[in-house]
């Protein structure tokens, strides 16, 4: 009978160089392949988040044409079409047969923004330690990772502008540095800012000696907040609506015939676009209203009528009639948002500041937030087309003005009544 034993410490077996020859690998050999790949690691890693996300679209485009062309274009044309989309997506402007598209549905920056962030997440944290300064504002060393991350990025960009060519569909060009550069600097910014935050990273001399207002560097948390309640607000509002207008929504989606596949495009490109039809929300709240088309709007004194395009989400508008006088009570709502915008704003000041520091930091609160709010619909657009379709959302001007007000009433009241209660 033979026993077995396990091999002592002399045997080999705990030897990485035996246990790899066994396996029939060479250890050295890895070794050198995986120092020549380190410094090309984050420019593959940058190909492959706009890989990723343009495959997706990619593969969307075919399978629509597959279900829908009947025979009509190829395959080539389609992929055109779907570089198209997915620069689209990443912020660029596009032209189809002359028809200039600026309308962007806001949830789709989620496509390619994404994959980018969580790549170049991957990348600042595999820096190495490193004695120098970018410019004076980050560690050399992340600066250059991220930096071979973006080339990585933009080689994938790059071939998808060219790719468009195969379509008809044309990117206006000086919207090609929005996917190409704006969105992975972007990126890179937030995940920067997020070590910061989290003292992974100081930032260089430059920015450490920068000095911001206080009134500014207090207001801008709230301002950011601020801007999300408002859009949470308006987001309320468009769901509000399409559920008490669910059968018209209906009844238009089963108009167009748009079969499976389209069906299901047709609903994901109106659940991208919720953020926008909350802006169109909130300028309604707020006073200025928006327009569907050119002679169809919305505003406190009533519906017009027009011919809008065939959107099933259009169905949720209210039929041509005018308001009574108590539509004007919405613009509470936006006056209660700065309410609670001015709440936040006290809670990172001390309890026996100044008033007027609290009304100047809760006033900067509320203009940051209908800022933010301007800046998002921008990104957004506002036309589909020419023509009647030329004229499409929300007036940015006066809705950033008009909630401006409206919220900065709102805060005052806040930090006034909140300096009151303190002096009882």
């Amino acid at each position: 009978m033979t026993l077995l034993t396990r091999p002592g410490p002399g045997s080999g077996a705990d030897d990485p160089a035996v246990a790899a020859a066994a396996r029939g690998g060479n250890p050295e050999r890895r070794a050198r392949w995986r120092k020549r790949l380190t410094p090309w690691a984050p420019v593959v890693l940058g190909a492959g988040a706009a890989a990723a996300s343009l495959g997706l679209v990619l593969a969307l485009a075919l399978m629509s044409w597959g279900t829908a062309s009947h025979g009509s274009g190829s395959a080539g044309q389609a992929l055109g079409v779907g570089a198209a989309l997915w620069l689209w997506a990443g912020g660029a402007r596009f032209t189809v047969s002359g028809v200039r598209v600026e309308f962007l549905p806001l949830l789709l920056l989620a496509v390619p923004a994404l994959p980018a962030y969580v790549t170049a997440r991957r990348v600042a944290r595999a820096r190495r330690a490193s004695s120098g300064w970018f410019a004076g504002v980050v560690p050399s060393s992340l600066a250059r990772r991220l930096g071979l991350w973006w080339i990585g990025y933009a080689v994938v960009a790059g071939a998808a502008v060219a790719a468009t060519w195969a379509g008809p569909a044309r990117v206006v060009l000086w919207t090609i540095p929005g996917p190409l550069v704006l969105l992975p600097v972007l990126v890179a910014a937030v995940v920067v800012g997020r070590q910061v935050r989290v003292g992974e990273v100081r930032l260089g001399p430059r920015l450490t000696g920068l000095q911001v207002p206080g009134v500014v560097e207090r207001a801008l948390g709230p301002a950011v907040r601020g801007a999300g309640l408002f859009l949470g607000v308006g987001a309320l509002v468009v769901l509000l609506a399409v559920a008490a207008h669910w059968g018209q929504v209906r009844a238009v989606h089963d108009g167009l015939h748009a079969g499976g596949a389209g069906g299901v495009l047709v609903s994901l490109l109106q659940v991208a676009a919720w953020p926008n039809l909350a802006i169109w929300a909130v300028s309604f709240l707020a006073g200025p209203g928006f327009a569907v088309v050119d002679g169809a709007s919305v505003t406190w004194s009533g519906a017009q009528s027009g011919v809008l395009p065939l959107v099933p989400v259009f169905g949720a508008l209210p039929q041509p009639q005018s308001f009574g006088w108590f539509m004007v009570l919405v613009v509470l709502v936006p006056v209660a948002c700065g309410a609670v915008i001015g709440r936040w704003a006290l809670a990172g000041i001390a309890r026996l500041s100044s008033v007027r520091t609290k009304v100047e930091v809760a006033i900067a609160s509320a203009v940051g937030a209908a800022a933010g709010v301007g800046i998002v619909g921008l990104v957004g657009g506002s036309s589909l087309g020419t023509y009647r379709l030329s004229a499409m959302g929300a007036p940015l001007g006066w809705l950033v003005l008009t909630l401006s007000v409206e919220a900065g009433l709102g805060a005052v009241a806040h930090v006034l009544r909140d300096a009151w209660r303190l002096r009882r």
